[in-house]
């Protein structure tokens, strides 16, 4: 009768555990409130010393979970004993086992809800990274653009230096020119003094008319100076003009370029706040990635004291009849609660794969 009781709650106990409604995973919330269980019934055989074949005291078992590997524990395994030996401690002070179960429950029921939290966290980090992914996209495209304009407004000022060289070189053309034409009138009208000095020497009988021709000469030599004064005074004009609308050119040229100077520093912070904020962003993701597997450990020890439970479990008709009907009732709650992780794991999926 005994045999076939144990191996009833064996075949219940590996239907919880692993069934054929659920996959046998080790993040399954029934496994983990079935070992919680398991680790409260056995702490209370061992307070009440109905563990046969046993010499262990609690102190012993306490030493030999926080020192599962010798003298080559990490610093993350004692602190972990440690969670473990005071989760003890404060079962071994509960009377029931219905009050450990409940107490179980209780951390798991923490522990889920810090799962959750985690997962929105993540979820809000992912769409903020892809958020910060699409400005990026945009600010690219908009420095592409810069450098464009920028090009477009290097290729006018270069072409606008070589309009000003043209026209300077026009002018300086057109004042040799002017300056040849001077010299060309005054050697000519020394010549025709020269001829005229000549011919006042030769024909002193036509000096009366020679000294109206010369008066002739001079005023229109008069005219011409006058003219060519004025030809100088407009080429000055002209030469002002051309140096006022080559510094306005300057002007524009350099304000422009101070505007393009702006919007590179502008965009380089940008760019530098986004690349910053993703840094910490795939910190905290990381981070997060982490505690996640510190948690998985933590249900790996409670499969390993559900084990040890089991074996506990054969040798005590007692805590049969009492563990018969919580296994009912931790059926009900193992299903509603891996329908649920089955629904958040359907959440986080699409999340993590675009991770």
């Amino acid at each position: 009768m005994e045999t076939a009781g144990v191996c009833e709650i064996d075949v219940a106990t590996r239907r919880i555990v692993g069934g054929s409604d659920s996959p046998p995973d080790l993040d399954s919330p029934c496994q983990e409130e079935v070992a919680g269980f398991g680790l409260g019934l056995c702490c209370a055989e061992e307070e009440r010393g109905e563990t046969p074949g046993r010499e262990d005291s609690p102190s012993d078992l306490g030493e030999a979970e926080l020192d599962p590997g010798g003298d080559h524990k990490t610093a993350e395994d004692k602190a972990f004993g440690k969670e473990v030996v005071l989760l003890m401690q404060a079962l071994n002070s509960l009377a029931t086992p219905e009050e450990k179960l409940a107490a179980l429950c209780k951390k798991y029921a923490d522990l889920l809800e810090e799962s959750r939290c985690m997962q929105k966290r993540l979820k809000a980090l992912q769409k903020k990274q892809s958020q910060i992914v699409k400005e990026k996209i945009h600010l690219q495209g908009e420095h592409s653009k810069a450098i464009l304009a920028r090009s477009k407004l290097e290729s006018l000022c270069r072409e606008l230096q070589r309009h000003n060289k043209t026209l300077k070189e026009e002018n300086a053309q057109r004042s040799r020119e002017y300056e040849e034409q001077r010299k060309e009138a005054m050697l000519h009208f020394q010549m025709t003094l020269s001829d005229i000095e000549v011919q006042m020497e030769q024909h002193s009988s036509h000096n009366t008319k020679l000294r109206q021709e010369n008066m002739e000469l001079a005023e229109k030599l008069k005219k011409l100076i006058e003219q060519y004064e004025l030809r100088e005074e407009h080429i000055d004009t002209v030469f002002k003009h051309k140096e006022l609308q080559q510094q306005l050119m300057d002007a524009k040229l350099q304000r422009i370029t101070e505007m393009m100077k702006e919007v590179e520093e502008k965009q380089q912070r940008e760019r530098d706040f986004l690349l910053k904020d993703a840094t910490e962003s795939r910190r905290k993701c990381e981070l997060m990635k982490e505690q996640e597997t510190q948690l998985k450990q933590q249900l790996s020890l409670y499969m390993d004291k559900f084990e040890e439970f089991q074996s506990t479990l054969a040798k005590s008709n007692e805590v049969f009849t009492t563990f018969r009907q919580e296994m009912e009732k931790v059926r009900t709650r193992s299903n509603s609660l891996y329908l649920l992780h089955v629904h958040c794991d359907c959440l986080t999926l699409p999340a993590t794969c675009s991770l």
